[in-house]
């Protein structure tokens, strides 16, 4: 067996692999099978008899400035989701979800299909759709799945599912997930056509063309672990997305801190325009919540090479989470981003606050693209009702223009 790198280590080699970490890279798991409790049915009439069925509402308000807009963008959307999950009977399971979003305030906005170009863009179309049906086999620790689906890998920097938007990503797809043993896991999809989140009547609503995801993860010590990844994007409708991408991420997750270094390499596929090559790289350290007041912090440094034609895109991630609660750089620009970050979260009287603030430089020529600040509360007011609020200021140099954003969310789960 191997010894754990975190337990029983001097404080002197705390600050050595801290200061190697940060020197290295100047400063940032599988989704696998669930280990929580399942419900089993005895029978196949318990599938029905022994299901579940949840709902989720989730009412927002959202308000845009852009200076570049006459006008700023206000929206009020109400997203409505009812869950029925079968009982797992020998291993099957089916699970059906339908989604709903209502406008609940004047539509003073661009939904991205209502042509009201006047407003900032808030992507939260009206709509109602199945958002996920899906049938599922568990056998020991592997799981597949067929159908519309969530899928969310690692930490949703390649592939998510937009979780933020009120229209959720998901895919049409097949799914395995497998462990050859306690240590090494993998995990592949093949997807034939991806749901956006702009609804499924716009005109951007889908991306067809055969998806083929792999990941695999090798717990190399306890603390530490090495995952390798290869994402084939063969779109048709969006050729210029179209990709191969390989890489890896190593990871150590201890105690007190964490850390993670993650590098990939990016070329072009299919039917796309552009021939291009480009890279990415990817460094964190972060500390965990002390006991107290749960404060912990982080530090880090992205970076999406481009050269003169194209540059390195992930255009299935949920990209909300990365670069800015601003969404200014959801695709990369042609010249790439070096995105430098940091900041912290510490919970008072109940109430969680975090900050981050970024750093945006092209990674071609060096020029300042801007500032970021980016700002959340969060307080779960009952064991079913959370509130949030959120800002994001984005300040423009050479990239984009100036824009702040503010939301308010309920989330209310039964």
């Amino acid at each position: 067996m191997f010894a754990s790198p975190c337990a029983g280590q001097t404080t002197a080699m705390h600050l050595q692999l801290s200061k190697a970490v940060l020197g290295a890279a100047l400063l940032s798991s599988a989704t696998g099978v669930s280990g929580a409790e399942e419900n089993i049915a005895q029978m196949p009439g318990d599938m029905i008899r022994n299901s579940t069925f949840d709902l989720n509402f989730r009412p927002r308000y959202e308000h845009v400035r852009e200076v570049s807009f006459p006008n700023h963008a206000t929206a009020g959307t109400l997203r409505s989701r009812a869950t029925w999950t079968s009982a797992r009977w020998d291993g099957w399971e089916f699970l059906l979800e339908g989604d709903n979003v209502t406008y609940i305030s004047s539509e003073k906005f661009n939904n991205t299909e209502n042509g009201r170009t006047q407003y900032p863009v808030i992507a939260d179309p009206e709509y109602s759709e199945v958002n996920r049906v899906q049938l599922s086999y568990k056998h020991n620790k592997n799981l597949f799945t067929l159908g519309r689906q969530r899928i969310n890998l690692d930490d949703q920097r390649f592939i998510g599912g937009v979780g933020w938007r009120q229209n959720e990503q998901t895919y049409d797809a097949l799914r395995a997930e497998w462990a050859f043993d306690e240590r090494f896991t993998g995990d592949y999809f093949y997807s034939w056509n991806v749901n956006r989140i702009f609804g499924p009547d716009g005109a951007d609503a889908d991306i067809g063309g055969p998806v083929n995801a792999l990941r695999l993860k090798y717990k190399v010590r306890p603390n530490h672990t090495l995952s390798g990844f290869f994402y084939s994007l063969d779109f048709h409708e969006f050729d210029q997305l179209a990709s191969v991408t390989a890489g890896f991420k190593w990871s150590v997750d201890c105690e007190t801190f964490r850390w993670h270094l993650r590098a990939a390499t990016q070329s072009d596929t299919g039917r796309n325009p552009y021939d291009y090559r480009a890279e990415y790289y990817n460094a964190e350290f972060g500390t965990k919540p002390e006991q107290k007041y749960k404060f912990s912090g982080f530090v880090g440094t992205e970076w999406l090479t481009g050269d003169d034609q194209w540059a390195f895109q992930t255009p299935l991630a949920t990209l909300h989470k990365f670069q800015g609660y601003a969404d200014k750089f959801l695709t990369t620009p042609v010249d790439g981003i070096r995105d430098y970050y940091a900041g912290g979260s510490v919970v008072i009287s109940g109430i969680k606050f975090a900050a981050t603030l970024h750093k945006f430089y092209s990674d071609r020529f060096s020029r300042e693209y801007g500032n970021e600040l980016d700002l959340v509360a969060t307080y779960a007011i009952t064991k079913n009702i959370d509130l949030l609020a959120k800002y994001a200021t984005y300040d423009a140099d050479t990239f984009s223009t100036d824009t702040d954003k503010f939301w308010l969310q309920f989330e209310l789960k039964y």
